[in-house]
């Protein structure tokens, strides 16, 4: 046999091999993370309604924290999720207390500084 052939012939095998591994045994392989789905904003006459799920995949039950800043001033809640579990959060912001336009919701989990998610929304 020529070193061409024996080349090519050990090229299908490596190739069989990877594609057997990506059909029976997915390489990269991590655990599940919080996260934050179906986000809306809703404008009614008078006021937004900021409205989004937050799924919890972390495997316990964890403690959330969601800081809101409009025209400067900060509102904050906490609440728990049980794990595998769902929590809609709706924020309403008048018209009167928006002052320049803009509307920043930030999403903590328990303990940590940076947050997992970051939205700011340029409201007129």
């Amino acid at each position: 046999m020529s070193k061409l052939r024996i080349v090519y012939m050990l090229s299908l095998m490596v190739l069989a091999v990877l594609i057997a591994f990506t059909v029976f045994r997915p390489m990269a392989t991590g655990g599940q993370y919080s996260e934050v789905a179906r986000e809306n904003l809703l404008e009614r006459e008078d006021e937004w309604i900021i409205q989004f799920d937050i799924i919890n995949r972390e495997g316990k039950p964890t403690e959330y924290v969601i800081n809101v800043s409009v025209a400067g001033k900060q509102f904050s809640d906490r609440f728990i999720i049980a794990d595998g579990s769902l929590y809609t959060y709706v924020y309403h912001i008048r018209r009167d207390m928006l002052g320049s336009g803009e509307a920043t919701v930030t999403v903590y989990k328990e303990g940590e500084s940076t947050p997992f998610e970051q939205t700011t929304y340029y409201l007129k």
